[in-house]
């Protein structure tokens, strides 16, 4: 039977560090024993290994000599459409929402219909507003050269045009007053104003015709006598509208 060699430094280390192995009892197979000391120093390297790189994902069980490994399972969520509890489910609106898309009624220079609008409405210099079947919530007003036409419109508060360079209220509502300064043509027909109607200082002609007006229809320094007609007035008839 062959001599076996002395164990190395690091088997040396692990045999103090450790219980020794059980003697072989009568009966017991001696191959199997002879195996598991051989093992001994492999086992020794794999510690030392797992020692010097810090690993703990391997262990080693020095009665069996069998390598132990740690198996870590991952578990990733599944990504799917399924909405969590702050993700919007579907597209709402909460609000007053513009009238249409593009429409600015601070620079009214567009056609505008079906849609209400709230806040006041102004025409500046050059532009060119139309409205129809529509509430205008607030005031409507008209800079120099603004033109404006309303048909069927409603509006809660004061038409008010300076300067204007055309400016036709037909049908509809106007709940406060109309007043028309300093500009060029301008028609009121068959609509219904709660205050008054007013024309002063207009160099384009003026026609007022079917209207119901809550209060008086006053008109002068026009360069041209307004014409019309059929008004129904509660308060007085002034100036070039007398007989209006």
């Amino acid at each position: 039977m062959a001599t076996e060699p002395p164990p190395s430094p690091e088997v040396i280390e692990m045999m103090s560090a450790h219980p020794r192995p059980s003697v072989v009892r009568p009966g017991t197979d001696r191959a199997a024993h002879r195996r598991a000391l051989l093992a001994l120093p492999v086992a020794a390297l794999l510690v030392s290994a797992g020692c010097a790189s810090g690993s703990n994902d391997q262990a080693f069980d020095q009665a069996t000599g069998v390598e132990q490994q740690t198996v870590t399972a991952t578990v990733t969520a599944p990504t799917g459409s399924t909405p969590t509890e702050n993700t919007p489910t579907e597209n709402t609106q909460t609000g007053n929402a513009p009238a249409t898309d593009g429409f600015d009624p601070a620079n009214c220079d567009t056609d505008q219909t079906g849609q209400d609008i709230t806040g006041d409405v102004v025409v500046r210099s050059g532009q060119t507003c139309l409205l129809s079947d529509l509430t205008v919530n607030g005031d409507l007003d008209v800079h120099h050269d603004g033109r404006l036409e309303l048909r069927g419109v409603r509006v809660a508060e004061d038409v008010e045009a300076e300067g204007h360079a055309f400016v036709l209220v037909s049908g509809g509502e106007v709940s406060g007053s109309i007043e028309l300064d300093k500009g060029g043509e301008a028609v009121v027909e068959n609509v219904r104003i709660g205050g008054s109607l007013e024309s002063e200082q207009n160099s384009g002609p003026q026609r007022f015709e079917g209207n119901t007006i809550g209060g008086d229809l006053e008109c002068e320094d026009n360069a041209h006598v307004p014409t019309g007609g059929g008004n129904q007035v509660a308060g007085e008839r002034e100036g070039q509208c007398a007989a209006l």
